[in-house]
């Protein structure tokens, strides 16, 4: 019989357009065009062959492309999505078969706004062996934002992905998909929003995976290095006290999502980690269960974590560093191994100087007072090895002293006054040490049930003691007593500066005294102040989304960066008043009334509620304003400074002194 044999020397295609389509079950556009195999006499029995038929031969010597475009719509996600790869540039060779062939090949294009692909390697059509060099850039990651489940619930807005991979395939019918890789990946400008609040979750500059290699069956992994700096997260704790985070992924009833069998646990796969290192770093925390809400927020984290491996039995090395609101530095140190088969840790945590007077919405809950002022220091030591569990808890608690009676039905009923007066040394220190040791496999353990019931004896053992307080005059001058601020924010002026800057001076040349600092608000004159500052932020949140949505934003920006023309007002000015959920004036049809924008905006402000929580939070943004200007740009060291939460039904202590201003205190070392 005659030979089947297609042999074509040399294909070249030249500035054409190619677009493809995907359907939302899942066919691509272009098997439209083959035709359906003929049906069989009997459904499901193969037609007979008619006699033995030769193998098809075929050759490609060679195939160039330049200049091509190619669109690709996928219509498989919620959200179309359509990717763009222009400026094709395509060479293959000696594409044949049905004997094993290698075929080397090249393609280049740019992909997107910005992105730049470039692939070479050679392939084995007939056996599916590749050997592949990829090199990626700036591939924009909210492109594939549609592609996350349904049950993420992100706002991806920004992101770029750079990678130089080598992949080795050598597909087997007895080992499947075998094959290796190696190279490098990183992540930049990472920016991503709660998809339920439409509030800032994660963003980083940087996230850098380098020595990457392993292979894929059985499944190994190792990485010479991490490294992830400028990130900054926030968590939150809402008004029904859910994190933030729980509601990232939708709960299973949210979704559609089909229920996964348990699968039987075997040996995991086998990764390790050369080193991990974290630079700059900011973590921010809010609790609104509480009432008045709590936030505080951790800067500049870094440090660096060893090897660690998930069938190494060498523990890595931790050096982790921090500083919480700018003050009060933490450091952990020690051993950890969190991949092996049972974790190991022995660790060094130390923590200096925590301000304890933004605590208060905790204190006031459970334990019925508010905190005026102090200081807590923690050094803690714990050690886990095989669910063995042995702890030491250093406690310094400085210049801690009770504010006012809160009322709360969560308090203990016990004399907590009376046991801080007992505990403090001469001083005005109080020093703890608690010991705690257990299994960690035990479900009745609990690490802060055995501190929380060692303080609960110490409350019970309480008797009276007289509450002592050294305070002393700061001669300084009137001039130097209070820093005043616009109504409504918590911006430090020019002139403020100048005399913070003198204040600091003083202080310096006084090395006994101390700096207390309380801040407060005016009832009558912030609200209106804080109503106008929020209705900006959320004009600019507005547009920072609208640019988001159109994939607009540049780089690095935030809501915070966006600036609102007079020409933008109006526009934005609706999509806040939509937002809102008072109600609106209705028109016949009972839809909401069309209002000028100065209608609009008095809607706004007039439901803008600015009570006594707004008012307090306020007045501690402004102590800490003045805080981190004395210790970051005066030098001013932490421990000179305290924060104090003042009398806000007093008021300031000057007559006649309006309330948007923090005033200044000192007591003797």
């Amino acid at each position: 019989g005659g030979e089947n044999r297609l042999e074509i020397d040399r294909v070249e295609l030249d500035d054409g357009v190619l677009t493809l389509s995907r359907s939302a079950e899942g066919r691509l556009s272009f098997l439209n065009l083959l035709r359906e195999p003929a049906p069989t006499e009997e459904a499901g029995k193969p037609a007979e062959p008619k006699g033995a038929a030769q193998p098809f031969h075929y050759q490609l010597q060679e195939l160039t492309a330049k200049g091509l475009q190619l669109a690709f719509t996928d219509r498989v996600p919620k959200k179309p999505v359509r990717h763009l790869l222009s400026d094709i540039e395509l060479s293959l060779s000696n594409l044949a078969g049905p004997e094993p062939a290698a075929s080397p090949f090249r393609l280049q294009a740019g992909y997107g706004r910005a992105g730049q692909l470039d692939l070479s390697g050679e392939v084995v059509a007939t056996t599916g062996q590749l050997t592949l060099d990829s090199r990626l850039k700036r591939i924009a990651l909210p492109d594939f934002a549609p592609y996350l489940p349904e049950s993420v619930r992100l706002v991806l807005a920004d992101g770029e992905l750079d990678s130089t991979l080598k992949l080795r395939l050598n597909p087997s019918a007895a080992a499947g998909l075998a094959g290796s890789f190696a190279g490098s990946l990183g992540i930049r400008n990472f920016y991503c929003l709660d998809g339920v609040r439409q509030e800032e979750l994660l963003r980083w500059g940087s996230l850098q995976f380098d020595g990457i290699r392993g292979e894929l069956n059985p499944f190994a992994l190792h990485v010479d290095g991490i490294a992830l700096s400028d990130y900054a997260a926030k968590l939150a704790i809402d008004e029904q006290g859910r994190l933030n985070l729980q509601g990232v992924v939708a709960a299973a009833e949210d979704t559609a999502s089909p229920a996964v069998e348990p699968v039987e646990s075997g040996p995991g796969p086998e990764i390790s980690i050369d080193a991990i290192t974290l630079q700059g770093g900011t973590v921010a925390f809010a609790d609104r269960h509480l009432k008045p809400a709590f936030a505080t927020t951790m800067y500049q984290l870094g440090g660096r974590v060893g090897r660690i491996s998930s069938h190494g039995v060498e523990p890595a090395e931790v050096d982790l560093r921090g500083h919480l609101e700018n003050l009060s530095p933490l450091q952990i140190g020690g051993q950890l191994n969190p991949l092996g088969e049972e974790l190991f840790a022995d660790l060094r945590i130390s923590f200096k100087d925590i301000e304890l007077s933004p605590t208060t919405p905790y204190s006031g809950t459970y334990l019925g007072y508010a905190v005026e002022k102090g200081k807590l220091s923690l050094d803690l030591e714990y050690r886990i090895d095989h669910r063995s569990l042995q702890a030491q808890n250093r406690v310094l608690l400085d210049q801690f002293t009770f504010g006012e009676k809160v009322e709360s039905d969560q308090a203990v009923n016990l004399p907590v006054r009376l046991a801080v007066a007992l505990l403090k040394d001469r001083h005005g220190a109080i020093r703890l040490d608690i010991p705690v040791a257990g299994r960690t496999d035990d479900p009745e353990f609990s690490v802060w049930s055995v501190i929380l019931t060692v303080l609960k004896n110490l409350l019970v053992k309480a008797a009276t003691s007289p509450l002592s307080l050294l305070q002393a005059a700061f001669g300084g001058g009137e001039d130097f007593t209070a820093a005043a601020f616009p109504f409504g924010t918590a911006e430090l002026l020019p002139a403020e500066r100048d005399k913070l800057a003198k204040l600091a001076e003083m202080l310096k040349d006084r090395p006994g005294l101390r700096l207390e600092i309380a801040g407060f608000a005016d009832p009558e004159r912030d609200p209106e102040g804080y109503r106008r500052a929020l209705l900006q932020q959320q004009l600019q949140r507005e547009k920072f989304l609208e640019q988001v949505a159109k994939k607009r934003n540049i780089s690095g920006q935030t809501a915070a960066d966006m600036e609102i023309e007079p020409g933008e007002v109006e526009r934005y000015l609706e999509k806040v008043y939509d937002r809102e959920d008072f109600p609106k004036p209705r028109n016949f049809f009972g839809f909401n009334k069309s209002l000028p924008a100065a209608e609009m905006e008095k809607l706004i402000l007039a439901n803008t509620v600015v009570g006594p929580e707004q008012l307090a939070g306020l007045a501690r943004a402004r102590a800490a304003a003045v805080a981190n200007y004395l210790t970051t740009e005066q030098g001013v060291p932490p421990e000179r400074l305290f924060l104090v939460r003042p009398d806000f039904d007093k008021g300031p202590q000057e007559q006649g002194a309006s309330g948007n201003r923090v005033e200044f205190g000192v007591v003797a070392r």
